[in-house]
């Protein structure tokens, strides 16, 4: 058992630029299943995290292809690969505590009223006219966590084996 999960370690470790890819790609097209088909809508703590996803799929998809035609330059898409997971492990892990109410998100995701001279009448206009996402709200979770929970575990993993991979790179 230790040997096969030592084997599928360091097969992942060898491909993690295509690892990285195919998971960004994966987690994205989930991102918008769950938009488009099921419906939930993300919140402006989501936003981020699809650009590092998007980011992530468009360095790592320059590094595959410079890997051998240009192995001076493909280690710098390979670090951009690794900045970009970075940016996904801090905001997904963000708006995962905002989920579990551990610290307070920005104030574009809670709903304010208008100011002391709006009627009732017009904020209640205002309020049936807008589509609002809480990012403190869980729409969906599995085993008690939720994407933004999923995304920073699997961000996280892979970020890690990145940095060691870039690591060993440039150690070469």
């Amino acid at each position: 058992m230790i040997s096969q999960l030592k084997s599928l370690w360091n097969f992942a470790f060898q491909h993690i630029l295509e690892l990285s890819l195919v998971a960004s790609v994966l987690m994205l097209g989930g991102a918008y299943g769950f938009e488009y088909i099921g419906g939930l809508y993300p919140c402006d703590l989501c936003w981020p995290q699809r650009y590092a996803h998007m980011a992530v799929i468009i360095f790592a998809s320059f590094a595959l292809f410079l890997r051998k035609k240009a192995p001076d330059k493909w280690i710098r898409f390979k670090i951009m690969t690794l900045f970009s997971y970075a940016v996904s492990v801090g905001y997904s892990g963000y708006h995962a505590g905002v989920e579990q109410k551990w610290w307070e998100g920005p104030d574009s995701c809670t709903l304010q009223a208008g100011g002391d001279n709006m009627s009732a009448e017009q904020f209640f206009q205002d309020l049936g006219s807008v589509t609002f996402v809480r990012c403190d709200d869980i729409p969906w979770d599995l085993f008690g966590i939720s994407m933004a929970g999923y995304n920073f575990l699997i961000s996280l993993i892979l970020f890690i084996m990145l940095f060691l991979s870039v690591k060993q790179d440039l150690r070469r």
